[in-house]
């Protein structure tokens, strides 16, 4: 589920290596996936419940481990990008991932800082 938006970030050099269907229509389904509340609109909270997935512990940050392993058993097909995704996401490089950096993607993804991102944000 949430895996899929993150590719977002990294979709047209990861084009090459996968087929992830035409750029626009994955996007969209990855915004639809995570937008949790249907109401159009990604929010910071939309993002913790999706990270809140990964965390296999439920201790609050997400290892290496946690995230492939995730990877694996809902979007098998990506596990050849896991590694480099979780990488890109590990903002200060502590080998977890954690609010900072959530809160580091977020920023990244909300393009007019208006503390949501709509799917035009997500997409580009």
């Amino acid at each position: 589920m949430g895996a899929l938006y993150f590719l977002l970030l990294t979709l047209p050099a990861l084009t090459l290596a996968i087929d992830l269907k035409p750029y626009n229509e994955t996007a969209h389904m990855m915004f639809i996936e995570s937008d949790q509340d249907s109401d159009g609109i990604f929010t910071r909270d939309e993002m913790d419940i999706v990270f809140k997935g990964y965390d296999i512990n439920g201790d609050g940050r997400v290892t290496r481990h946690e995230y492939t392993s995730y990877v694996d058993l809902h979007t098998p097909t990506l596990h050849a990008l896991s590694h480099a995704l979780y990488d890109i996401y590990d903002s200060d490089k502590d080998h977890h991932l954690d609010h900072h950096d959530y809160d580091n993607l977020f920023a990244m993804m909300d393009k007019d800082n208006d503390g949501i991102v709509q799917e035009m944000e997500f997409r580009e």
